[in-house]
């Protein structure tokens, strides 16, 4: 038996319903919060899986969106005191549009995404940025579930832990008392 089995199976042991005298109901009451808290983990994978395929199909719709509408070309800053860029429409057509670039150096050519009507617009979505969206909201989500489940958890061993400390403290004084023997003079 390998270590990690032997540690599984020691957790079984410690967490099995039984008929054993010696468990206490803290002890039952704790069993019962590992299942739920192992059952609300499971029963999270399909919210997840649900929100996940919904951010992707949103991305979908993004890049798609994009396709057709969107270019990418060549643009050279003009000299005009408002900042036009101009450039050569694949037809040869010469075009001028309003936006001003970070660094403005007169001549200095640069890469933009114009739409339908020559304006300059954000580049559209790539499917690598839809995939990287789907799983961070999936990592999410379940780290966050996750978490949800540990505290609560971790509260209800607190709580559990807490009284079991009390019983046990009582145990000792009724034992104490038993125990104690009359003082010979």
């Amino acid at each position: 038996m390998t270590a990690r089995t032997g540690w599984l199976m020691r957790r079984v042991r410690l967490y099995r319903p039984d008929r054993n005298p010696l468990r206490r109901p803290s002890d039952r009451w704790e069993a019962l919060v590992v299942a739920l808290a192992i059952g609300l983990v499971l029963l999270s994978i399909w919210p997840v899986t649900v929100v996940s395929a919904a951010v992707y199909q949103r991305g979908l719709r993004a890049e798609l969106s994009g396709s057709g509408v969107r270019e990418s070309v060549t643009v050279t800053l003009a000299r005009t005191p408002t900042g036009a860029l101009q450039w050569q429409r694949d037809d040869g057509a010469q075009v001028t549009g309003l936006v001003a670039p970070r660094v403005q150096v007169v001549g200095m050519t640069y890469q933009v995404w114009v739409d339908a009507g020559n304006r300059v617009t954000a580049r559209p979505r790539d499917h690598a940025d839809t995939i990287m969206s789907t799983s961070v909201a999936a990592f999410g989500l379940e780290l966050g579930v996750l978490l949800f489940v540990w505290l609560g958890y971790t509260l209800a061993r607190f709580l559990l832990d807490r009284g079991r400390y009390a019983q046990w403290s009582a145990a000792w004084v009724v034992a104490g008392e038993r125990w104690r023997r009359p003082r010979q003079t």
